[in-house]
C-alpha cells in the first residue's frame, strides 16, 4: 500500500508526470511563432518575419515547418530584391510588346512549360514550342505546334523551316535550361533557321542575388548561370546587336543581326563553353550593367534600337 501511495503522490506532485503541459506549451508557442512570420511575411514586413522564423528555430531546430517559412523568407527576399531593381515593365509585358509590335509570322518557344508565354502568340503567326516536360494550362490563340522532347532532339531531328512552312524563325525566345552552354547552343541552333531581321530574347540573363545565379540550383529563386551567354556573344561575335532589358525578374537579353552561314560559334563551342565555365559572377558583378549592355526598360527606346 505504502508503494502505491508514493507513486500517486509523485503523480500528484508531478514528479515523474508526463510533461504534457510543457508540451503543449511549446507546441502552442512554436505555433503562434510560425502562424505570426507567416503573417508578417504576407504582409512583406521580412524582418520581422525573419526574426520570429529565427526565433521559432532557436528553440525548435528540427521543425520541418520552421524550415518551410525559412525558405519562404528567402524567397521573399529574392524577390524584393528584384523588385526594386527591375521595376517598369515585366518580362511578360515584353514578350506582349515584341509580338504586337513585330508581328512575327513565325515565332519559336523553348522552355515552354506551363505555355503561360506562349499564349502571346496571335495569328496569324505560326508557333512551335519545345520542352521536354510540357504541361500546357494556359490556352493557345495562334498556329501552335508542340514538341515534347529536349531542344537539342528537336533540332537533330527537325528542320525549323519545315515545321513553321517559313524561310526563317522571325521571333525566338529561349527559356529552357538555366546553363549557358544550352543556352548558347539554342541560339546557334536557332541562327541556323534565322535571317538579319530575325529577333532572339533570353530569360535569366541578369542575376540580381549572386546565390541565385550558381550553375547547381540550391534556392527557390534560380536563374542559373545563363548570364554568361550575353558575355559570350559579345567577345565572340561582336557582328550582332545585342543589349540587356532590365526586367523583372531577371532580365531580358535581345540578339538581333543574326547570320545563319556563321560557323564561329560552332568552330569554337567547346572551347568556349570551357573558358565560360571558369566565369565568376563577382568577377563582373560591379559593372554588370557594362557587360550586359543594358538599356532602359521603356518601349520607345527598344523599337529605336531594334530600328522598327
Amino acid at each position: 500500500m505504502s508503494i502505491l501511495s508514493n507513486v500517486l503522490k509523485d503523480l500528484f506532485f508531478g514528479k515523474n508526470r508526463p510533461n504534457t503541459l510543457l508540451q503543449n506549451s511549446e507546441q502552442n508557442l512554436l505555433a503562434e511563432l510560425l502562424e505570426l512570420g507567416h503573417a508578417k511575411l504576407k504582409s512583406k514586413d521580412i524582418a520581422a518575419a525573419e526574426k520570429l522564423c529565427a526565433d521559432a528555430l532557436a528553440r525548435f531546430p528540427e521543425d520541418a515547418e520552421a524550415h518551410h517559412l525559412l525558405s519562404e523568407i528567402e524567397f521573399g527576399k529574392c524577390i524584393a530584391a528584384v523588385e526594386k531593381r527591375f521595376p517598369g515593365p515585366t518580362y511578360l509585358d515584353w514578350l506582349i510588346w515584341f509580338h504586337a509590335t513585330l508581328k512575327p509570322a513565325s515565332y519559336l518557344e523553348i522552355g515552354v512549360e506551363s505555355g503561360q508565354s506562349l499564349q502571346f502568340a496571335r495569328s496569324p503567326t505560326r508557333a512551335v514550342g519545345v520542352d521536354p516536360a510540357l504541361q500546357i494550362v494556359h490556352p493557345q490563340e495562334a498556329w501552335v505546334k508542340l514538341y515534347q522532347l529536349p531542344s537539342d532532339d528537336f533540332f537533330a531531328n527537325h528542320d525549323l523551316r519545315q515545321v513553321l512552312d517559313a524561310k526563317s524563325a522571325n521571333l525566338a525566345f529561349i527559356d529552357g535550361l538555366h546553363t549557358f552552354d544550352q543556352a548558347l547552343k539554342d541560339f546557334m541552333n536557332i541562327e541556323k533557321f534565322s535571317d538579319a531581321e530575325t529577333v532572339v530574347l533570353f530569360h535569366d540573363i541578369f542575376p540580381v542575388v549572386p546565390e541565385t545565379a550558381r550553375r547547381d540550383r540550391n534556392t527557390r529563386f534560380w536563374v542559373g548561370d545563363t548570364w554568361k551567354v550575353m558575355l559570350i556573344l559579345q567577345k565572340f561575335r561582336p557582328d550582332l546587336k545585342i543589349f540587356t532589358i532590365p526586367t523583372y525578374p531577371s532580365g531580358l537579353g535581345v540578339i538581333t543581326g543574326l547570320n545563319p552561314d556563321s560557323n564561329a560559334l560552332w568552330n569554337d563551342f567547346e572551347l568556349i563553353c570551357s573558358q565560360a565555365m571558369e566565369f565568376e559572377l563577382d568577377t563582373f558583378q560591379p559593372r554588370i550593367d557594362d557587360h550586359l549592355n543594358l538599356v532602359e526598360n521603356d518601349y520607345a527606346a527598344v523599337l529605336r534600337l531594334i530600328g522598327r
